[in-house]
């Protein structure tokens, strides 16, 4: 495995981990190319599963969001989950739901291209926010 891969599966690990200690179910979303890193996430009392996207980086990185995002319809996620130092004994996440990644995106001023920097989603308001998952509608 390279150590791309190996640092995506270790982010999709470290979240899966956090939410399972949560009682949340977390799936691979196979819907999507990106399987690997869109988690598919359900608990009992909530009426319907949301989408994750795990990010995970060795340290601090720009956020690539793709090309062409036009608004909320234009992220196929409903939370983000960047988790930097991840190969560490101190891995640290940042959860983002839509809204905020839409907030902090910036794009290519000669393109379509679209992320977020490390000044942008590194925030407190935004570590280890476990508990703002359960604000999710419930049945």
């Amino acid at each position: 495995m390279n150590n791309k891969a190996g640092t995506a599966q270790a982010g999709v690990a470290y979240i899966t981990w956090q939410l399972a200690r949560r009682d949340w179910e977390v799936l691979p979303a196979s819907e999507t190319q990106k399987r690997s890193t869109l988690l598919k996430v359900t608990k009992e009392g909530i009426s319907s599963p949301f989408l994750i996207q795990s990010r995970a980086f060795s340290s601090q990185a720009a956020v690539s969001l793709g090309t062409d995002i036009t608004g909320a319809d234009g992220l196929p996620f409903d939370w983000m989950a960047i988790t930097i130092n991840v190969r560490s004994e101190t891995p640290t996440c940042f959860l983002l739901n839509r809204q905020d990644v839409i907030e902090r995106m910036k794009q290519d001023p000669n393109g379509s291209f679209y992320w977020v920097d490390p000044p942008r989603y590194i925030d407190q308001q935004f570590r280890a926010r476990w508990d703002a998952l359960d604000s999710v509608i419930t049945t």
